[in-house]
């Protein structure tokens, strides 16, 4: 059993109360007492440093865990990524390969009508050429004073180089090439050289109307399927005569 003691000049000496006793400075142990303390000790040190490994380990563990699950989900991503990518630039030949076949097919068309129409060259020939063109008195609100006014504006037909079979969103999609074909508009060759998507009424009263006078703008733009010859018309008002219509834009006169 351990002994409580205290130093004294020679040896130890005994003190009452045990540890409690402030004088105690030492605890004598029996050898095997000592031992099994020193065996105790052992055996927390290790039973801490096991403790301390294994929940080392488990965050290692769980770390790696963490870190393949996320490796699987980025795996997953590039893959679909990839397969997006495939998808859509098969989709991308495809739209482009349709363009080209779709470009193909309005050039033959063209070419067809421009034969039929006897409109020559018939492959470089635009295909659309000029039906009429009349002075024609426009009737509209002034959008200021609410009042009606009339105004001398010119209505032309231009004859489109599409056959009525086509659906009309279609050709109003196909007749943009007026202006923007080349770089250059078409309409340009019988002088319209503006263009308003409005009415004329819309057009007059915006405040800058007035800087654009000099100009030949095309208003009321509006399509119209003949049947009797087959093709579709551009019906549209403008506001000045038509400059001298190029010989291979009147009809069947080349």
């Amino acid at each position: 059993m351990a002994e409580f003691v205290r130093k004294v000049t020679i040896g130890f000496k005994e003190v009452h109360g045990g540890q409690s006793n402030p004088e105690c400075t030492h605890v004598i142990l029996t050898k095997e007492e000592y031992k099994e303390l020193v065996e105790r000790i052992s055996k927390a040190e290790r039973e801490t440093e096991e403790a301390r490994y294994i929940a080392e380990r488990n965050v290692q563990d769980e770390k790696r865990r963490v870190r393949e699950r996320i490796d699987e989900v980025e795996a997953i991503f590039v893959q679909k990524e990839i397969e997006q990518k495939k998808l859509l630039d098969a989709e991308r030949k495809e739209c482009e390969l349709q363009r080209g076949l779709n470009k193909n097919l309005l050039r033959i068309a063209r070419e067809r009508a421009n034969a039929d129409r006897k409109l020559r060259p018939k492959k470089e020939h635009t295909g659309y050429v000029v039906v009429t063109s009349m002075e024609k008195e426009h009737r509209y609100k002034d959008i200021d004073d609410g009042h009606l006014k009339h105004v001398i504006l010119w209505e032309t037909v231009l004859e489109t180089p599409y056959i009525v079979r086509l659906e009309e969103p279609e050709v109003k999609n196909l007749t943009q090439e007026l202006f923007h074909e080349n770089g250059e508009w078409i309409i340009l060759r019988i002088g319209i050289n503006a263009k308003y998507e409005g009415g004329y009424a819309d057009m007059v009263g915006n405040n800058g109307w007035k800087e654009h006078v000099q100009y030949n703008v095309m208003v009321d733009r509006r399509l119209k399927a003949n049947y009797r010859t087959g093709y579709w018309e551009i019906i549209f008002l403008h506001t000045k005569p038509l400059s001298s219509v190029p010989m291979d834009m009147m009809p069947r006169m080349q």
